[in-house]
């Protein structure tokens, strides 16, 4: 059985990085100003894979996102955490459509540009994947991505995802490779 989301911590173990430590915060309503900030750096190249929700441009859609966020997780819907490094917003990881009846979720990830190429992402996408095998009782998590994001086929090839298929019209409206990680 899937445990309460309220119960999983608020910080992650951090990613140790020869500039010092990346915190992985669990998202609240003190990130909209770095979260709208890396979201309008980060939005052409996020914005065709994940839309404009989970990577917001303006502040007023910061605050609107992360209380969508945080209204998902009390519902027992996803949890979502930022990747965060003297204030600035590197990037966000969340475990979302969870079917407690099946014990499955989706991963999902973005980078800040800046933040990309750093192993930050895998990184961040294997403290997930222990958070929701170890303390979340999930047994599978799924990566939708399209075919030609090639820097997400590459992670979730060195996450040990495997490629279970195609899934027609996936991703708004569009054909998605499926990934699958399970315990």
């Amino acid at each position: 059985m899937l445990n309460e989301l309220s119960t999983l911590p608020s910080r992650l173990p951090p990613i140790l990085t020869n500039q010092g430590a990346v915190s992985i915060e669990r998202i609240q309503s003190h990130h909209a100003e770095p979260l709208h900030k890396a979201g309008v750096d980060a939005a052409p190249s996020v914005h065709p894979w994940l839309g404009k929700t989970l990577c917001p441009v303006s502040l007023r859609n910061a605050h609107h996102t992360i209380k969508q966020l945080e209204h998902s997780r009390q519902l027992g819907f996803g949890i979502t955490y930022l990747l965060m490094y003297q204030g600035r917003c590197l990037g966000m990881g969340l475990i979302n459509y969870i079917h407690p009846i099946h014990q499955c979720a989706n991963l999902g990830y973005w980078m800040h540009p800046s933040a990309r190429g750093q192993g930050l992402a895998k990184a961040l996408c294997n403290r997930l994947i222990t958070l929701a095998f170890e303390q979340m009782s999930l047994i599978r998590l799924e990566l939708y991505i399209e075919s030609d994001n090639d820097a997400s086929i590459h992670l979730a090839h060195k996450l040990n995802a495997v490629k279970e298929g195609l899934c027609r019209k996936r991703v708004f409206g569009r054909d998605a490779l499926l990934y699958a990680i399970t315990r």
